[in-house]
């Protein structure tokens, strides 16, 4: 039996993967806003502190994995996007990462597969995944306009995958794996209130596993993704971002590697 410690496992994907994890006997403790194991704003330096104590006091012989899955889409404001997004599964992961040594563990982040559309502001990116002061990042975003909601939404999750790139090296010379997940659109209690030009506006390009029918992917699919790479099976790899999208990257973006 491994211990797992997850973000945002209480509804949607990371209820999905939880669901999976304890079904083959691991032992899951949840961080979340509501109905976790343990209760935390993780939008907020003190809720992450208080999250990360509380794993070490649980846990203080180690953990096998972290998955930093909470996060939140675009209808939220712009500096939670930021804050709960990026610095709370940045933190949370090198918080837990002496744990994750004592076992040789990995972490797994949930990212986003609209990390490679239109709407990523590229300065954005670089100043959450190369400045990362997150108190001059939540100065900056307080007097963002809503309609940029959407492109803070992607571009804190293409700065995700960036950092995750970028320290895995460093992870494995630890003895330890870090990857992202990219998902699609998916099925969630967030997606599931969705109005009928919402839909419409997020099918217009048809996902490719799903062609032909107006739905999203189902959140255990995302899942899948998750526990594979928490798991030993995926011990090979490192560094990589996951699209579990139904291949809409790659219909997008069919001559890129």
């Amino acid at each position: 039996m491994a211990i797992y410690v997850m973000t945002g496992a209480t509804t949607g994907i990371g209820a999905a993967a939880r669901e999976k994890l304890q079904g083959q006997g691991h032992e899951v403790f949840n961080i979340d806003y509501k109905g976790g194991d343990y209760t935390a704003d993780l939008s907020t330096p003190e809720g992450r502190k208080g999250a990360i104590a509380e794993v070490h006091r649980r846990f203080p012989d180690g953990i096998d994995a972290m998955i930093c899955n909470a996060g939140v889409g675009p209808t939220a404001p712009i500096p939670v996007i930021f804050a709960l997004n990026f610095f709370a599964s940045v933190q949370l992961a090198e918080g837990v990462r002496d744990l994750l040594k004592m076992r040789k563990g990995c972490c797994v982040i949930t990212s986003s597969n609209s990390i490679t559309n239109m709407t990523v502001r590229m300065d954005w990116v670089d100043m959450l995944a190369n400045v990362m002061d997150e108190e001059r990042v939540m100065e900056f975003a307080k007097d963002l306009p809503r309609e940029l909601a959407p492109s803070a939404y992607s571009s804190s999750k293409r700065a995700l995958a960036k950092w995750v790139r970028r320290v895995s090296p460093s992870w494995a010379a630890d003895g330890l794996r870090i990857n992202a997940v990219a998902p699609g659109n998916t099925t969630t209690p967030m997606t599931q209130s969705m109005t009928a030009a919402q839909m419409d506006a997020a099918l217009l390009i048809p996902i490719p596993t799903r062609y032909g029918r107006r739905e999203f992917l189902d959140a255990v699919e995302i899942a899948n993704g998750i526990c594979f790479l928490a798991s030993k099976e995926a011990s090979g790899i490192n560094g990589i971002i996951l699209f579990v999208d139904g291949g809409i990257d790659a219909l997008l973006r069919s001559e890129q590697i």
